[in-house]
């Protein structure tokens, strides 16, 4: 089982968080979401006719990708990935 952005789920590629959980849990703003689905730049989302889901999966990988050691470092894969 992974924990992950405080949510508890068996199987993170097949579990799916709203787009006010993902605010919520990310502590952001919801506005900063639907910047990012319009401009880029947040993580992966899916549609389901109007409403938009972000798959715990893709939420990890974004997370991985933007996680640093330091100032001006390229992102590193961080062993304290949320689980």
């Amino acid at each position: 089982m992974f924990k992950v952005l405080q949510i508890e789920c068996d199987d993170p590629e097949h579990t799916f968080l709203t787009q006010h959980e993902l605010a919520e849990n990310l502590g952001f703003p919801l506005s900063r979401l639907t910047g990012w689905r319009k401009n880029g730049g947040g993580p992966k989302f899916t549609k389901f006719g109007k409403s938009v889901a972000y798959k715990v999966s893709e939420v990890n990988a974004w997370i991985d990708e933007h996680t640093h050691e330091r100032i001006g470092d390229r992102a590193v894969r961080s062993p304290r990935r949320l689980r």
